[in-house]
This record gives C-alpha cells, structure tokens and sequence, in this order.
C-alpha cells in the first residue's frame, strides 16, 4: 500500500504498507516524541515554573533512554560496547528524529567518535519561541542535554561520556553549528548514579515487553549488526525489520510520556496526572492528526478516517496495546480494548493509559474529534460487541458517533506552539546534507 485512502481495513498491518512509506511513518513515530514533549512540558512549566520542567524533562529522558536504547539495540542484533555502538544507537534513537535534526556522525576509533547537527528542530523552536533568549537556549543545550546525552551512551558502557564541542547560545557557535559533540571512553572517568527513576520505569511491564518477530521480507538489513553506517536510514533496513522497529519506536515514546508522568507525579504528586494527560492529548491531536493524514493520504471527516487515525496513532504502541475497531456506518463505529500489557500494566501513567483508568474519557477522543469536531466517544458494555467480534478476552470498549447536532468541540489553544515547524516539515529519505547553519534566520 502506498497511501491509506479507500475503505478502512479494519486487519491492518504495518508491513501492509510500502517500504518508503512505512521508513516515513517511522520517522513520523520519531517526531511524534517531540510532539510529546512539547504537548507536557508546556503545561508543567506554567503550572510549576521553568525549574521544574527542567528537572521533570531529565527525569523523563534518563529514566527512559538507558531502556530504550538497550531494547533497539537487542532488536537490531547491535552488540559490544565501544563508540561504534553508542552512535548506531543514537542513529535510531527516539530523541533524534531524522530529518528534524540532522545528525552526522564520525567514527574515529573503538574509543571516539563526534555526532553534530546541521539542523536543529528543537533547538529551533525554542529560539524561535524565546526571541533568541541565552537562558532558554542554554537551559535546552546545557541543562538538558548534558545529563540526557551522558545517560544515553552510559547505557553503551559506563565509562563513555558525551562532551561538547561547542553548542548554543548562539553567539558562542560557528555557521555550521549548532553543536557538535564528542563521545570517548574514558578509562578514569569517575561512575555516577543511575536517575532515580529508572529502576520504576525499568520495572513496567512495557519495558520487558517483547514483539513478536516479522520475516525480514524483502530486502534490506534484517539487522544492524554489521559495519557502524554513517549515513543510515531507516529504508536500509528490510520490510518485516522496519515494521517491527516502527512498534519499538511506538513502545519508546510511550515508555517517555509514561517516564514524564511519573516524575510529575513522584515530585509534585500523583494527584495531577490524569487532568494534564487529558490537556496534553488535546494540545498534540492537530498535529497528529494533520502529519497522519499527510503521510497516509487519509482525506475525509466520516468515520473510516477517524478508525484509520486511531489505528496509526503513535501514542498507542501496537500489541503492547491490543485494540480492536469496526466501522459500522459513515457515521458509527466502535473501538476496544483486549486483554493485554498496556490493560494489566501495574501503574497507570501518561495519555494512553487514559484508556484504562476511570478519566471519563479515553484520551483519543481528541484525535478524532480533530478529525471530526462532531465526534462523541463514550464508553460502552462490552457485550455491546456480540454482534461484532469475539468478546471473551474484551475488557473495555467504546463507541464513536458522529452526531450533526451536537456544538463542535474546540481546538487546543496550546496547539500552534505544540505543533510550530512540524506541521509541514519535510520526512523524505534522510539524507546527509551539510547545511550552513544560518544565525540571523534561526
């Protein structure tokens, strides 16, 4: 399939869809974390200041990349422990989005290697969102990314350390810039402690989950096991490898939002997190839904595009989730969820775990009011799907109307900045263009 347009198929699967398109959408599940960041972090920062957001932001990334990035190096066979290893991880790194930053990278020896951008997206957004000011860009560049970075390669090996070249603020970086870093193992370097956190989202069950394998159809790399690629991408990788990292890449931004809402709720109390998670799907639904109808060629408001949306939806990582839908009618359809990790997972945090506490609301109704503001969703008796599929392993279901009657629901205030530069941004094939990095149109 090289669009989603025609009926909506309610057995899709995501190695269905051509290899270019699905390497797309997986990048598209790569930004969607930035999505995510953007959508929380402002709504803690203005509930409880920049200093907060800062430490909630780290909490978030080191209590999650040391698993994530293990989990995609297991899957792509990528073993050892040197700088080759550390830079093929960040290669398919979920904070790295190919083509919203562009990386490159050199691999000088088992020991050193440097990673730099030539653009940055997020760096972009907040200079373009501060009016250039150095505190800001220093509390991105400085603040957050020196802890991030060095838990990242530390989960390599615990001796390898990131280290900047030269980074923002902006006066302090060369027209190629924005930053370079070097990554070296370093013999003497001195351990530090794991964040905090980590052992609580290491325990969920969604970081021991384990996909099921897909052939590697087709051809491409079955695996990364091989020679370190300085200019990979995704479409290097076979059919049946990329449909199965696109689930990874899913299950990794998941595993962040559940890390970012964890620590909100550990350091300002649990007592927050369902009415932010609610705030925060309604912020990220126009972007989403925007970049899923471009990719996918989904046109329409009836509800074969509202299934569809769903069935794409990054933030409900497939299997982990296991979630059912059926179209009825252009203007009735019904989704459900089965018995599954993401059901039984112990804690409940973060916006798809919406779906399986009492919030009155499952989260993604937001996406497909976007698709139609008209949309209602409201829970159902399971036994309401007799009719419609096997229901012995159902736990919960909803139904979705379209109702011409009902006043249309509003659209996020928070969704022009949570979606600034990305609603149209390029995700071709990635390829290494050294830009020059331009000061004054940053």
């Amino acid at each position: 399939m090289k669009h989603y347009q025609g009926d909506f198929n309610p057995n899709l699967a995501l190695q269905d869809f051509d290899h270019h398109l699905l390497a797309e959408y997986g990048r598209d599940i790569m930004l969607a974390n930035h999505i995510h960041d953007r959508s929380a972090l402002l709504p803690v920062t203005l509930k409880f200041g920049m200093e907060v957001q800062t430490q909630i932001a780290c909490d978030e990334w080191m209590s999650t990349s040391p698993i994530y990035n293990h989990r995609n190096r297991q899957f792509l066979g990528i073993e050892g422990d040197d700088v080759s290893v550390a830079l093929k991880g960040l290669q398919v790194d979920i904070g790295a989005p190919h083509n919203y930053l562009n990386f490159h990278y050199e691999l000088v020896s088992p020991v050193e290697g440097f990673f730099w951008t030539s653009t940055c997206g997020p760096f972009n957004h907040v200079y373009r969102m501060s009016g250039g000011d150095e505190s800001m860009q220093t509390q991105i560049c400085h603040h957050m990314e020196d802890p991030t970075f060095d838990a990242t390669v530390m989960a390599v090996n615990p001796q390898m350390r990131c280290r900047p070249i030269f980074r923002p603020p902006v006066a302090t970086i060369p027209e190629t810039g924005p930053c370079k870093w070097r990554v070296a193992i370093q013999e003497d370097i001195g351990l530090v402690e794991n964040c905090p956190f980590l052992d609580q989202t290491s325990s969920t069950f969604a970081a021991n989950f384990t996909f099921e394998s897909l052939p590697p159809e087709g051809t491409g790399l079955s695996d990364y096991s091989g020679v370190f690629k300085r200019d990979f991408c995704l479409e290097d990788l076979s059919q049946g490898t990329l449909a199965t990292l696109c689930k990874e890449f899913m299950l990794d931004v998941f595993l962040l939002n559940y890390a970012c809402y964890n620590a909100i709720a550990e350091r300002q109390g649990a007592e927050h997190i369902v009415a932010m998670a609610q705030e925060q799907y309604h912020h990220l639904a126009p972007v989403t839904v925007h970049r899923l109808r471009n990719a996918f060629g989904i046109k329409g408001d009836d509800m074969g595009a509202v299934l569809k949306i769903l069935q794409l939806n990054p933030f409900t990582p497939h299997d982990y989730f296991d979630v059912g839908y059926a179209q009825i009618s252009p203007v009735e359809g019904f989704v459900w969820l089965k018995d599954c990790a993401g059901y039984r997972e112990p804690i409940k945090r973060g916006i798809a775990s919406l779906m399986v506490v009492d919030s009155g609301q499952p989260g993604f109704h937001r996406l497909a009011q976007e698709i139609n503001p008209r949309a209602i969703v409201r829970p159902v008796e399971v036994s309401a799907l007799k009719d419609i599929a096997d229901t012995h392993d159902i736990k919960l279901a909803w139904q979705i109307r379209i109702d011409t009657e009902t006043a249309p629901a509003s659209r996020s205030e928070w969704a022009d900045i949570t979606g600034q530069d990305m609603w149209d941004h390029d995700n071709s094939r990635h390829i290494y263009l050294y830009e020059t990095y331009d000061k004054e149109t940053t």
